[in-house]
């Protein structure tokens, strides 16, 4: 079953709260303030029964320039709009920025209640229902119904209750999505239940004891009670006035603007992407004009940017991206209602293709094709896009940026799987990982060109050079995904599959050379710049072979600077076995005379032996971890 909301909209004093009074038998107009002044401050609310099974929720928004943002709180989750004009009156003003706001909203769904029908005859009642139709009809509301009606007498509201069930019979089901959004536009406290808060549930449902989050403050509170219309609930809907006892948190600490959320879709962001559409009536504007921002309850300053020229005209929809001074909490396809900096009035509506966006490129044709392509594209494109634009992004991260929940996405995912690649719940494109092993391994060639000894790259430098914002849980999975007929790995390199180290003369002469030195000094060893030195070779040459013999085994680094060859490492690690499968244990006294050397360099030794778990320690001694 869909669910509905129908709100007023209309110039001050036009009699759009006597209206809702007519209609619902319920006086709007709450505040002791607002009763005496005879105008609406602040938004008011109304069960409105059309039949047994329908029963809308009426919201009565303001209609003094004073209190726009009232308006557009109350506008942006309607389905259908009373348009209340006074026919005394006509369109005035307040009627036509309301038409505006409406319009850049994307409501389609209007009925014109002309009020005042007894003070006005009937042939002034005709020219003023013309003049309504033909304004409304320059604006797209083709043939929209206008009743007259006298709230007083109550004389035609059985006429506009007929013809608004009819319109909400015809309305399309209503879109629930899969996660609960609840703009706030009321806060308020109930004596023995604590903070009460309303809004019109955008999209999702919300239950009795769900755990919610306060937007933007992440505050999470648990619903103890549900109504709608006056009635407790266990479960509201997407598309009903709802009022929830959150008694966790106080009525100071929600601030204004704030959004009940139960998971974390929408994410605070200081920059959207977008399309622009400027209103025919106003005057043009420019790059980086301020501009102040609408988004249901909530309301920033900012700055436009224009992405496709430095000014936009009267009429014209331009690409164009947002700088906030305040985040708020939006997601793709949200309509921002944007107004001057001092609220004065209403500019124009901006549609969101994509938040939190990396920087604008103005006057970037592939920018701004690439930005057209996200705004046009199905639900299945923009996944794919986005993961093609963040490899290995996880399904938290997916949900974040799609504003769907995580069950959307996997069913989104389904329908991909000869397309995306999912390990550990991160996903890559099928044709990234071929391109990111082509880089891989053309990355590898270059920098052997410039170090022709070196087998491969190091694991480090990869991850540096391709994969820098990964954990390292992440990059331990990627080198596990791109490991294959291509790339394989040696020790802590990466290398080119076959490729080996083709030694000249030259080069096998110094490497046996170095090899001989470091067998004939056995654990008395030479650090690097005293070899350098030895062999009268400069410390870079010297090192390039070092490097080569430490990756191919050749010789064992035991700390940063102690180096033995294979041959005495090996035969070392068998002189303290064998000690050990005769004595128990082996101490630093006896594996120094067993190897001949000092404690600068055995202390080091049986800690490396410790570290790869041949030995393990027990108080002064070192026993074998297995025999």
């Amino acid at each position: 079953m869909s669910f509905y909301i129908v709100g007023t909209a209309g110039h001050i004093d036009h009699g759009k709260t006597e209206l809702s009074k007519a209609l619902t038998g319920v006086q709007t107009d709450r505040l002791k303030e607002e009763q005496q002044r005879g105008m609406s401050i602040k938004l008011g609310f109304a069960p409105l029964k059309l039949n047994d099974e329908i029963t809308l929720g009426l919201v009565d928004v303001p209609g003094h320039e004073k209190f726009i943002q009232q308006m557009l709180s109350g506008a942006s989750g309607m389905d259908l709009v009373l348009l209340v004009i006074a026919a005394t009156e006509g369109i005035m003003p307040q009627t036509k920025e309301h038409i505006d706001i409406i319009s850049l909203l994307g409501i389609k769904n209007i009925i014109v209640a002309l009020t005042k029908k007894s003070l006005v005859d009937e042939d002034f009642l005709e020219l003023v229902k013309d003049d309504i139709g033909e304004y409304l009809n320059k604006r797209d509301f083709i043939n929209t119904p206008i009743i007259p009606v006298d709230s007083i007498t109550l004389d035609g509201i059985d006429k506009l209750k007929i013809k608004l069930q009819e319109m909400v019979e015809n309305l399309p089901p209503k879109y629930l999505g899969n996660f609960p959004r609840l703009p706030i536009d009321r806060v308020f406290t109930l004596q023995g239940h604590g903070t009460i808060v309303t809004g019109t549930l955008w999209s999702g449902e919300i239950s009795k004891g769900d755990l919610l989050k306060i937007f933007p403050i992440d505050h999470k509170v648990k619903v103890r009670n549900i109504q709608v219309h006056n009635k407790n609930v266990e479960t509201a809907y997407a598309g009903q006035r709802v009022a929830l006892n959150i008694p966790d948190v106080t009525i100071k600490e929600i601030p204004s603007g704030a959004v009940l959320l139960k998971e974390n879709i929408i994410q605070p962001t200081f920059k959207v992407s977008g399309n622009f559409n400027l209103l025919e009536d106003k005057q043009s504007m420019r790059n980086l004009d301020k501009i102040r921002v609408h988004l249901g309850t909530g309301e920033t300053t900012g700055k436009l940017i224009l992405l496709e020229n430095d000014e936009i005209y009267p009429g014209e929809e331009q690409l164009a991206g947002l700088y906030l001074d305040k985040a708020l909490g939006t997601i793709f396809g949200d309509i921002l209602i944007i107004r001057k900096e001092n609220g004065s009035e209403t500019l124009g509506g901006f549609s969101v293709i994509e938040v939190f966006p990396d920087k604008f490129k103005r006057m970037d044709n592939d920018f701004i094709t690439d930005l057209r392509k996200k705004a046009e594209g199905s639900l299945d494109d923009k996944l794919l896009s986005i993961i093609s634009k963040y490899p290995f992004i996880n399904i938290d991260n997916l949900s974040l940026k799609m504003a769907i929940s995580k069950n959307e996405i996997k069913e989104l995912l389904k329908k991909e799987i000869d397309i995306v690649i999912e390990f550990d719940n991160q996903y890559l494109l099928s044709e990234k990982k071929i391109s990111l092993i082509d880089e891989i391994v053309e990355y590898i060639k270059f920098k052997l060109e410039k170090t022709p000894l070196v087998v491969g790259v190091s694991k480090e430098e990869i991850r540096s050079k391709f994969f820098k914002d990964c954990s390292q849980k992440t990059f331990n999975g990627i080198i596990k995904l791109v490991i294959g007929d291509k790339l394989e790995i040696v020790g802590d390199l990466i290398k080119e599959t076959g490729h080996e180290v083709n030694l000249n003369k030259e080069d096998t002469k110094i490497i046996d050379k170095i090899i001989e030195v470091y067998n004939k000094d056995g654990f008395n060893t030479k650090n690097n710049k005293e070899m350098s030195g030895f062999l009268k070779l400069s410390i870079d040459k010297y090192l390039k072979y070092y490097n080569f013999l430490i990756e191919n085994g050749k010789l064992v680094k035991i700390d940063e600077n102690i180096y033995l060859s294979l041959m005495v490492y090996e035969d070392a690690i068998k002189k303290i076995k064998d000690y050990c499968l005769v004595n128990e244990s082996i101490d630093i006294g006896s594996a120094k005379d067993i190897l001949n050397t000092s404690r600068k360099y055995i202390v080091p030794f049986l800690e490396h032996l410790d570290y790869k778990k041949i030995t393990k320690r027990l108080e002064n001694k070192r026993v074998l971890t297995r025999r």
